[in-house]
């Protein structure tokens, strides 16, 4: 053997053994999907960690996404921009014409009916969007029931896809300290009792 296999063994290994040990536990965040089983008794770490906790991650996540991102108001405020508040007022103009058509209304009577009925329908459908509309509750428990009805390699799909660099970081990170682990012993096992 190499008088340097000494010396570069030790970090090598450590290294290998770092960012396997660190990928496998990502892995194993996510794997295996279902419990193995050895007879009645279930095998320990099965299924893995988001598999075990998806209801309590996914409960997590809508009340996360409800409170700091999107919340029932904040709906109703996407839903009922200008450019559908116009399009309301024309739908109930037309609707008012015709209806005023039918009757033989005169214009001027036509005109202040669009106005009122396009402002009326506008205050009702907001007041609903705000009241009874997509509250934070509502929303909270679409998001619990649409995260925890994933297939969960899906939803491994979509966490890894977000987080990959992150993960790979983390992955790295283990190489790195078990080389230097390797080099520290490196340093215990040939360095000191050199010197000494």
């Amino acid at each position: 053997m190499s008088p340097w296999a000494g010396w570069l063994l030790p970090p090598l290994i450590g290294a290998v053994i770092g960012g396997v040990t660190n990928d496998v536990a990502i892995r194993m965040l996510f794997r295996p999907y279902r419990p193995w089983r050895i007879g009645r008794l279930r095998v320990p770490l099965t299924p893995g960690l988001i598999p075990r906790e998806r209801a309590q991650i996914a409960l997590a996540i809508a009340d996360t996404f409800t409170a700091h991102v999107l919340d029932g108001e904040q709906v109703a405020d996407l839903l009922l921009t200008e450019p559908v508040r116009a399009r309301l007022r024309d739908k109930v103009a037309g609707m008012v014409d015709q209806l005023g058509g039918l009757l033989g209304a005169n214009a001027a009577m036509l005109s202040m009916a669009k106005g009122m009925a396009g402002d009326l329908l506008l205050r009702e459908i907001d007041t609903l969007a705000r009241s009874d509309g997509p509250s934070g509750d509502h929303i909270r428990e679409r998001i619990h029931e649409r995260i925890d009805a994933l297939d969960v390699a899906r939803l491994e799909a979509l966490v890894l896809g977000f987080s990959r660099k992150q993960f790979r970081a983390i992955t790295w990170f283990g190489v790195l300290l078990g080389g230097l682990i390797g080099a520290a012993q490196v340093l215990l096992t040939q360095v000191l009792p050199a010197a000494g």
